[in-house]
């Protein structure tokens, strides 16, 4: 049983090993991905500037409000902001009481 065990570690690590360097080697074969704004020479500053103020702004999220103006004391201006939960019919919460029945041994 030595022998198996010992075979079978030599032959996980040299797969380990094999298909790393495999990988590695794709990897570095890959293209290159290409950057977001691209670059220029250092003689074309104005090119690269004209590409960066054509760029769309980046969007910006309105405000979260605050725990206080979500419950807020106005009564209703912050209660239709609030949904409440569904409550369940009374006939089904009243009579819905598991039992677990077994034969026992």
């Amino acid at each position: 049983m030595k022998p198996l065990k010992l075979g079978l570690r030599v032959w996980f690590t040299i797969t380990s090993l094999v298909s790393f360097l495999a990988g590695w080697m794709l990897l570095s074969h890959a293209g290159k991905p290409t950057p977001l704004i691209p670059t220029s020479s250092s003689s074309d500053n104005t090119t690269t500037s004209d590409t960066i103020s054509q760029l769309a702004p980046v969007p910006t999220l309105a405000p979260v409000p605050s725990l206080d103006q979500l419950v807020g004391t106005s009564g209703s201006s912050s209660a239709s902001t609030i949904q409440s939960l569904p409550s369940l019919p009374s006939t089904t919460s009243n009579n819905f009481f598991p039992t677990f029945r077994g034969r026992g041994s």
